[in-house]
């Protein structure tokens, strides 16, 4: 039996005299739209959120201001109790699976603070990478473990954020353009074990806000590293590679947007392709640059506005509506 989604409603309802009202209480019924219910719930996730946020900003602070008159093992050992007093709650407790996952992402939180504490206590000399790896590796379970996208946010802003200190610390002779086509690759893999993952049955699509941020951050990595090489003398095989992962990426999410009907991935490729297009044109400024300035703002326009147009097209062809 085929599965009644939004999609077919609003094919059924173009062919047939079914109302609006109608098909807005059979969505309420359906919980395709919130109701009360639903909107009780998002507050109470909401609260959740920033009474954790609170509680971590309030150690944080805490340690600022009594810094110079707490002893080092207090300092330590506060952070150490307040970290296995959380975990323990996380583990061990009956509460809801949403409780757990707030307090294994405060959690994760609290074991940044702890390294940050260790290092200004015995002033390691250690690079910034190593506080950021070693915060990685240490919630590394519990990212795999919780199976929570605000997780696996912090979890991949994590691991960007250690290979950048990484490069600028250590690999300095690493091209930056480079950098950023690793990055891109890091990302999309992200964004494609999530999608193998969901595929398979192992994790719940509840929202699709973490691939889209993921992919989002792999996208301005790849788009910023085409336009440093256009500008910047580089060698030409690492342009190449630059310009055939960013061709790659373009076409896989281009084919993902029209085979999962997912406009997402419909307007921001383009957008990066016009981004990338209006910095070639900029290239070309000789003699007269007011000239090409002027051209790469009509190109701009123009192809944002054709953007616009064909995803309006394609969202009425697919639901119905504008």
């Amino acid at each position: 039996m085929q599965k009644i989604t939004r999609d077919l409603i609003y094919s059924i309802a173009r062919h047939s005299n079914w109302r609006g009202q109608s098909i807005a209480a059979w969505f309420r019924k359906e919980r395709i739209y919130a109701n009360t219910t639903a909107w009780i719930r998002f507050m109470q996730l909401l609260l959740l959120v920033l009474g954790g946020g609170f509680i971590v900003s309030g150690v944080v602070f805490f340690f600022a201001y009594n810094w110079a008159d707490m002893h080092k093992f207090l300092k330590l050992g506060l952070i150490e109790l307040m970290l296995l007093a959380v975990t323990v709650l996380a583990v061990f407790t009956t509460w809801t699976k949403l409780v757990k996952n707030l307090l294994l992402l405060a959690a994760t939180m609290l074991v940044g603070v702890l390294f940050a504490v260790y290092g200004q206590i015995y002033q390691t000399g250690a690079n910034a990478y190593d506080f950021f790896l070693g915060w990685t590796v240490f919630v590394l379970l519990w990212v795999l473990a919780a199976r929570f996208q605000p997780l696996w946010v912090i979890f991949m802003a994590l691991i960007n954020t250690t290979f950048i200190l990484y490069v600028q610390q250590v690999a300095t002779g690493l091209a930056f353009p480079v950098a950023l086509d690793v990055l891109f690759g890091v990302n999309a893999v992200a964004v494609l074990v999530w999608e193998v993952l969901y595929s398979k049955g192992m994790i719940s699509r509840f929202g699709k806000w973490f691939p889209r941020l993921v992919a989002l951050a792999a996208l301005v990595y790849i788009t910023l590293s085409m336009i440093l090489f256009m500008f910047d003398t580089y060698s030409s095989g690492d342009r190449g590679l630059c310009f055939g992962l960013a061709a790659v990426g373009f076409i896989v999410g281009i084919w993902y947007g029209y085979s999962h009907r997912d406009l997402f991935y419909l307007s921001v490729i383009p957008f990066c392709v016009i981004i990338v297009g209006a910095a070639g044109i900029i290239k070309l400024a000789g003699s007269d640059p007011v000239g090409v300035f002027l051209l790469a703002c009509v190109f701009v326009v123009g192809s944002i506005t054709l953007l616009i147009r064909n995803i309006i097209q394609i969202n009425r062809k697919w639901h119905g509506t504008v």
